[in-house]
């Protein structure tokens, strides 16, 4: 005789033996003993859970003998029929492979005619989402005008995929993924009535790989009961399975956890050597993290599908190794598994991702990249960056001239200076000297306010300023020294500084200015080399020239000594200290200095030139 699969020797042939759809079969059963039976139902739920077998219960308690019953007796001829599949009254039909408008066209002709031998006829249309739009539509007519003696059974593993319009006119149901236990139950109970020897730990190994699907399992422990010989064991399932074990992934995730790069590499090399399927290692390796992630949260579902031999090492491991350190490596894994499944090399994108956890290596984002330039480009525009601090370097100290002697020659009578010698100046530290000016001041000189430019003018935007972010944020910060903020646009843009020295803008921009360094400072504003003009935002008067620049350094210009020939006007001569004599001289009343040969100011040396130039007073014309 010949053999018949177990799933198909075990498939249910009562309501009570349909196992993990309670209130599937509850509802069933109700109907059927009520005598309220839709005439179309739409079965929904992964493979292997139960649709078809359901159906065919149906089907047969629906045309048994002793019915409509909820519990077919099995033996009576309608009952066998539609167990072998030859009932003339239960039709059933692959929607893959009968998918067109034609078929359905077939099924509406047959549709009206009479059950032959029983009370109803049954039409189970299995995989329905596969029928072409035409074929739905030609199916919906059927449904919402069905004869009296029809019961259509619908039944999918993807429920989106049907159109609307026709779950709408049928009594849905989904079934459920069966849990590990109730699949190893389910296993147990065969395995026991077809003699079968098989260790407790082995089912839930056959169980956690049939994925909750009962003839997925039950095809497995019938291929294992061809396999073995004696007794069915865990390791003898995980060989015929291809699986690593327990063993190596504890010791995987303790080399990734403890850094050692090498370890885990040869773990690589070993199963590759072995002719492991290092894709399947990489899901279990998934799977044995996630019930480490879940252990210290939740250990009833993370220990749902752990053996007993294997939950004494699980809980050792979970309380050694951080839940951080397995999202971790659960996130790097899970992303080396998408590729492997996308085709790249097994080997090659498990020995990167081990390299990676155990170096501690970490992907650069490019959210995180962008950002970063974005700044560094800002910065750079607005003059904000600093070159790298040097050491400490011992000061020397600094050293000034003494004044000049007057030493006289006796031989001609004339005099000359000597040389004076350097006299050491104390210094006072210049942390001490900034301190001593920010508490006078009450102002904070070290604020970066280049690097926060573009925060500011963001904030003048928030504050619905945007013409005065617009005319700042073309200007780049040359120094902020605590009460004077220099600015400097483009020479390109120059027409920005007219708007930027008008108060209206510079006082809406030292509002922010003064929440951030808690003083208003003046804004010094040019453009390119130009002298910059100040624009005061305190509500003082602007200073004058003079408090926008340094004091020039006082040289002294020695005096030559009087010429009577020379006409007034001429040259000294001597070289590029001398002075103009007559109106152009160094005397008093003149331009060009003071009366004591000291220049005095930039302005003073424009004038001094002024005369020599091809258009002065001394330029011959």
């Amino acid at each position: 005789m010949q053999h018949a699969s177990l799933y198909r020797k075990w498939r249910p042939r009562k309501m009570d033996q349909v196992v993990g759809q309670e209130p599937v079969v509850r509802t069933l059963r109700r109907a059927i003993e009520t005598g309220r039976v839709a005439h179309a139902y739409l079965f929904s739920g992964p493979r292997g859970t139960g649709k078809t077998s359901t159906a065919k219960v149906l089907a047969m308690g629906l045309n048994c003998a002793e019915g409509p019953t909820a519990e077919p007796d099995g033996t009576c001829e309608n009952c066998r029929a539609i167990v072998n599949n030859s009932s003339l009254d239960v039709v059933e039909m692959d929607a893959a492979s009968n998918r067109g408008i034609d078929e359905i066209r077939d099924l509406r002709d047959r549709v009206n005619l009479a059950p032959v031998a029983g009370r109803t006829k049954v039409y189970i249309i299995d995989e329905v989402h596969m029928l072409t739009a035409e074929a739905f539509n030609a199916l919906l007519k059927m449904l919402e005008e069905p004869p009296e003696h029809v019961v259509f059974v619908l039944a999918t593993t993807e429920k989106h995929k049907v159109l609307p319009t026709i779950i709408s006119r049928c009594q849905s149901f989904d079934f459920r993924r069966p849990s590990i236990e109730t699949l190893a139950t389910k296993l147990g109970e065969i395995s026991k009535a077809e003699g079968i020897a098989v260790e407790p730990e082995a089912l839930t190994v056959i169980a956690r790989e049939g994925r909750g699907s009962f003839r997925d399992a039950e095809g497995l422990l019938d291929q294992l009961s061809s396999f073995v010989e004696g007794e069915i064991t865990t390791v003898v399932v995980r060989e015929l399975l291809g699986s690593v074990g327990p063993e190596a992934l504890l010791e995987t995730t303790h080399a990734l956890h403890e850094r050692r790069a090498a370890d885990a590499l040869r773990i690589v090399d070993r199963l590759s050597n072995e002719g492991r399927d290092l894709g399947q290692f990489v899901g279990e390796l998934l799977s044995h993290l996630r019930n480490l992630m879940l252990l210290p949260h939740a250990p009833e579902v993370a220990l749902a599908g752990v053996g007993a031999e294997e939950r004494a090492p699980l809980e050792e491991q979970a309380n050694a190794v951080p839940t951080a350190e397995v999202v971790r490596l659960v996130e790097a894994l899970g992303d080396a598994l998408g590729r492997i499944r996308r085709g790249g090399d097994p080997k090659l994108e498990l020995e990167l991702t081990f390299l990676k956890l155990a170096r501690d290596y970490t992907e650069p984002s490019v959210e995180n990249l962008m950002a970063r330039l974005e700044r560094l480009e800002n910065a750079a525009a607005n003059g904000g960056l600093t070159p790298p601090a040097q050491a400490p370097r011992s000061q020397a100290p600094v050293t000034s001239p003494e004044p000049a002697t007057t030493v006289e020659r006796p031989d001609t009578g004339e005099s000359r200076e000597a040389p004076a010698e350097p006299r050491p100046v104390e210094t006072e530290p210049a942390g001490a000297t900034e301190s001593a000016a920010e508490e006078a001041g009450g102002r904070r000189s070290d604020v970066d306010l280049a690097g926060q430019w573009v925060s500011i003018m963001g904030e003048l935007k928030r504050r619905k300023q945007a013409l005065t972010a617009a005319v700042y944020g073309e200007a780049r910060v040359e120094g902020f020294d605590g009460s004077v903020l220099k600015l400097a646009f483009p020479g390109d843009q120059s027409f920005y500084v007219g708007m930027a020295r008008d108060r209206k803008h510079a006082d809406v921009l030292a509002e922010v200015l003064e929440e951030r360094v808690g003083s208003r400072p003046r804004l010094e504003v040019s453009t390119g080399d130009d002298l910059p003009e100040t624009v005061s935002t305190a509500g003082e008067a602007p200073p004058g020239p003079e408090a926008l620049q340094e004091p020039a350094p006082r040289a002294v210009v020695p005096e030559p000594p009087a010429r009577e020939e020379e006409p007034p006007g001429a040259w000294d001569g001597e070289g590029p200290g001398g002075t103009m004599a007559g109106t152009n001289g160094s005397g008093p009343g003149s331009p060009g200095g003071g009366g004591d040969g000291t220049i005095r100011s930039e302005s003073e040396v424009f004038e001094i030139m002024r005369g020599f130039g091809p258009f002065g007073q001394n330029g011959g014309g």
